[in-house]
C-alpha cells in the first residue's frame, strides 16, 4: 500500500506501507513509523538536489525503517554506504524506465550490491512482453517486476498472487499508471485470499476498456469459492503466437475473446462444428497443452430472446453481417427462425446470407418479428410495428439509440447486458464441464 501523506497505520497490521516521501509536502521526522514501513524518496519527484536527497536518506536511515527503497542508478559510493551502515533496514534496490529494458542484464547488474528484494518498474509495449515479464519474474525469486501503464493493470493482479513478492497498490492517490487501488485487488479481484497457484482467466481483444467481464466473472468465481482470477488483456492480432505460448506457460485456463480476435484465433485453434460453421470464436479453453475453441454468443443472444418470444417460424432480422451477427445467424435459424441479413455494405450481407441460406435485404421489413441490432454503425429506421421485438448486443450504454427509437416507437426491448450474462454463464460452462 501506497501513502503520499502521514495515514493512520493502525488499520493496516500485515502488508507494509510505502511513505512516498518525496510527495509529502513537508516531513516530520518525529511522527513518522517505522515498524512495517517502506520509505520511499524518489528522484524524479524531489524537490531539491542530488546532494540534498542523499543527505535526507542517510537521516531517514537514522530513523531504522523496515523498509527503504534505493534507486540503483545513484552513486555506487552512498549506495554501498547505506547498504553497509545500516543492517537493521531491509533495502529494496530499484530500477525505473518508460524505455525499452533488457530484463536479464538489468537484473544481473543490480544483484551487484547484495540486497534484500530488487524491483525492476518498466512499461511494456505489448500484453505479450508483459506476460514474458512476469515469467521471467517467477524464476528470479529476489526480483519483483512492475509492469506499468494502463494496458498492463492487469499484470498488478497477476504478480500479487506471487505473495512473497513486492506489489503495490494505492490506498488514496494513484501514482503510477496502470496501478490498481487496494479496494479493486480486495474486492473484485480477491488476491489477498487467492493461492498463488489461482486458475487464470481472462479477456483478450482490443480496445477492453468498456468490458464489464472481469466483473462478472470474478463475481461468479466469489460465489463459487473458487482459487480462481479473471484479468482482462489488450492483445492484437500480430502478437497472438506468441501471446499464446507466454499465456500457457504462465497458467491461463481460458480466455474470453473480442475483436478483432475472434477470427484471428482461429488457426490457433481446435474448435467445435458450432465454430466452424459461425467461422468465429469468443470463448479458448486451454487444456492437456491445447487450445481448444466455441462460440457462445449466439447462445447468449437467442436464449435472452426466447424468454419473451419462441423464434420459430418468426421473421428474424439481423443488422450487420460481422463476427456477431453470423454467431447470432447461425443460433437463430438452428432454432428454425426465419432469418434476414441486412447490412450497409451489401456484398458482405450477400456473402453472409447465401452461406447460411438465407434472404438478404437493404432495409429491414416493417413487418418484422424480431430485430436484432449487430453492427456497431448507426442504425436508423423511421416505420417499425410496436409489436417487434428488439434487441441490441451493445450493453454499455445500456440504452442504445437504436433501443431509445425503439423505445419512442412503443417496440418492446432487450438490452444487451441479458445477452452478455447468459453468454458469459456458457463461457463459464465451457471452461468448467
Amino acid at each position: 500500500m501506497l501513502f503520499t501523506s502521514l495515514p493512520n497505520l493502525d488499520f493496516f497490521l500485515d502488508a507494509p506501507v510505502e511513505l512516498r516521501l518525496d510527495l509529502f509536502p513537508h516531513i516530520d521526522f518525529a511522527a513518522l513509523p517505522t515498524k512495517n514501513v517502506l520509505f520511499t524518496l524518489r528522484k524524479g519527484s524531489f524537490k531539491g538536489s542530488e546532494k540534498t536527497r542523499e543527505a535526507l536518506i542517510l537521516k531517514l536511515l537514522d530513523l531504522h525503517p523496515a523498509y527503504f527503497d534505493l534507486e540503483s542508478d545513484m552513486r555506487e559510493e552512498f549506495l554501498c554506504r547505506a547498504l553497509t551502515s545500516y543492517p537493521q533496514t531491509r533495502f529494496i534496490l530499484s530500477h525505473h524506465t518508460f524505455g525499452p529494458i533488457d530484463l536479464p542484464s538489468t537484473f544481473h547488474e543490480m544483484r551487484r550490491l547484495p540486497c534484500y528484494a530488487y524491483k525492476i518498474a518498466f512499461q511494456p509495449q505489448t500484453a505479450t512482453e508483459a506476460l514474458e515479464a512476469l515469467l521471467f519474474m517467477k524464476e528470479n525469486p529476489s526480483l519483483s517486476v512492475i509492469c506499468m501503464g494502463e494496458k498492463n493493470a492487469f499484470t498488478r493482479v497477476l504478480g500479487s498472487l506471487q505473495k512473497e513478492r513486492l506489489s503495490y497498490a494505492s490506498l488514496n492517490t494513484k501514482t503510477a499508471p496502470g496501478q490498481l487501488s487496494l479496494q479493486d485487488l480486495t474486492e473484485i479481484y480477491r488476491t489477498p485470499s487467492l493461492a498463488s497457484d489461482a486458475s487464470l482467466y481472462g479477456l483478450i481483444g482490443s480496445p477492453i476498456d468498456q468490458s464489464v467481464g472481469h466483473l462478472y466473472h470474478n463475481s461468479v468465481f466469489k460465489k463459487l469459492n473458487l482459487n480462481a482470477v479473471y484479468v482482462k488483456m489488450d492483445v492484437t492480432p500480430d502478437e497472438l503466437p506468441h501471446f499464446f505460448r507466454a499465456a500457457k506457460k504462465i497458467g491461463f485456463k481460458g480466455l474470453s475473446v473480442t475483436m478483432p480476435l475472434k477470427e484471428a484465433v482461429l488457426p490457433f485453434l481446435e474448435i467445435d462444428e458450432k465454430a466452424k460453421q459461425i467461422g468465429a470464436v469468443n470463448t479458448i479453453s486451454f487444456k492437456d497443452g491445447k487450445l481448444y475453441g466455441t462460440n457462445t454468443d449466439g447462445i447468449g443472444a437467442l436464449d435472452a430472446i426466447e424468454k419473451r418470444m419462441k423464434v420459430k417460424d418468426k421473421t428474424f432480422v439481423i443488422l450487420g453481417a460481422g463476427g456477431a451477427a453470423r454467431a447470432v445467424a447461425f443460433e437463430a435459424i438452428q432454432r428454425k427462425a426465419n432469418v434476414t441479413i441486412v447490412n450497409r455494405t451489401a456484398e458482405k450481407g450477400k456473402r453472409l446470407a447465401s452461406f447460411f441460406q438465407c434472404d438478404w435485404k437493404a432495409e429491414a421489413p416493417h413487418d418484422a418479428d424480431i430485430l436484432i441490432n449487430c453492427s456497431p454503425a448507426p442504425v436508423h429506421f423511421e416505420h417499425l410495428q410496436s409489436r417487434t421485438l428488439l434487441m441490441d448486443i451493445v450493453y454499455s450504454p445500456r440504452e442504445t439509440p437504436f433501443l431509445q427509437r425503439g423505445l419512442s416507437l412503443g417496440c418492446p426491448v432487450i438490452y444487451g447486458e441479458e445477452m452478455f450474462i447468459n453468454q458469459a454463464k456458457a463461457q463459464t460452462d465451457f471452461w468448467f464441464l
